[in-house]
């Protein structure tokens, strides 16, 4: 997985973001608009996560054209000055999305950026009771827009 090329755009507003849906798009849009200075480019729909061997390995072509399905989908990598920031876009952030965000950032070191764990973000509509205090012991930032 590490040798596959993953498409950059440059980060800003688009009239469509790859694979993300209407309430999460926008999240994002909003996010951009009210930082519209946060990142160079952006990649979406990055996927981590290993692949199970019955479907790596199958001699039917089109269950191995199902691989993408198995991973796990960051929704967006912001990147600024070089450095990656794994991105998730939650309505309504409940505590799960600390857990899958530090869990994907896991992952993206692991699966994509050579073992060096990027930071972590959760971008969402409204904050939730405790959600930046929780977010903030776990090494993750949360921002509500």
């Amino acid at each position: 997985m590490a040798g596959e090329a993953i498409e950059r755009y440059p980060y800003g507003e688009r009239y469509w973001y790859p694979h993300m849906g209407p309430e999460d798009a926008l999240i994002w849009g909003r996010f951009i608009k009210a930082f519209p200075d946060a990142y160079d480019e952006c990649q979406y729909d990055v996927k981590v996560g290993k692949i199970p061997e019955f479907v790596e390995k199958a001699e039917d072509p089109a269950i191995r054209g199902q691989a993408p399905l198995y991973q796990r989908k960051i929704d967006v990598v912001g990147w600024r000055d070089g450095k990656p920031e794994v991105i998730e876009l939650k309505p309504a952030a409940s505590a799960s999305a600390i857990g899958q965000v530090s869990g994907y950032s896991y992952l993206y070191a692991r699966d994509i950026n050579d073992g060096v764990k990027p930071s972590a973000l959760i971008v969402t509509d409204r904050l939730l009771p405790e959600m930046e205090e929780l977010a903030e012991v776990q090494g993750v930032r949360i921002i509500a827009v």
